[in-house]
């Protein structure tokens, strides 16, 4: 019943989305993050030794974001990494992965921000699914990976309202995906 009402609240947000907003195109929608502005967002990132990749084309029919108003909304992003926690992958090299989702979402702002991290106000909200066995109940410490990371990035405009959900099946058998909602200026 959980995930049927997370499933409802992912899906609600997205219509709400299609609405009045500014889609990502292909025409305006670079695959690579804009170049970097020397904000205090990029200054945070090389502190900790992070490099933003390119920004991933989606691997099926929709957009990678959109922006409402003074949002943006992320789509699900996933590690390269395959399998299910529980049986191939402990919960720490699972938050590890997580962790790299979270770098996706970010390359993706990037791309929305036109390059200029530094307009985040705040990590609104995020969603995480782990692919994992029906017994394993940490699913919250794996996505800690994504959440620590915007904290650490962020502050503690970086820490969001949060759902992290197991299931059995994910998209190309990634071991999480995280959805996150972000408030700009």
């Amino acid at each position: 019943m959980f995930r049927r009402a997370f499933l409802t609240s992912v899906v609600a947000s997205i219509l709400a989305a299609c609405g009045k907003s500014e889609q990502a195109s292909e025409e305006k929608m670079p695959s690579k993050p804009a170049a970097s502005n020397g904000g205090r967002i990029d200054a945070k990132l090389a502190k900790l030794g992070i490099e933003l990749p390119e920004a991933r084309t989606p691997i099926a029919a929709y957009t990678p974001y959109r922006k409402v108003g003074n949002m943006v909304y992320i789509a699900g992003q996933g590690p390269s990494n395959q399998g299910v926690v529980g049986k191939d992958y402990t919960t720490e090299q699972a938050y590890q992965l997580a962790r790299e989702a979270g770098i996706l979402v970010l390359s993706q702002l990037k791309v929305a921000l036109d390059g200029d991290l530094d307009r985040v106000v705040q990590c609104v909200q995020l969603q995480g699914l782990v692919r994992a066995t029906s017994d394993y109940t940490e699913q919250h410490l794996v996505i800690n990976g994504t959440s620590e990371l915007f904290r650490d990035i962020f502050g503690d405009s970086g820490l969001a309202a949060r759902a992290a959900v197991g299931t059995n099946s994910l998209p190309v058998g990634f071991v999480c995906e995280v959805i996150a909602t972000f408030e700009i200026a």
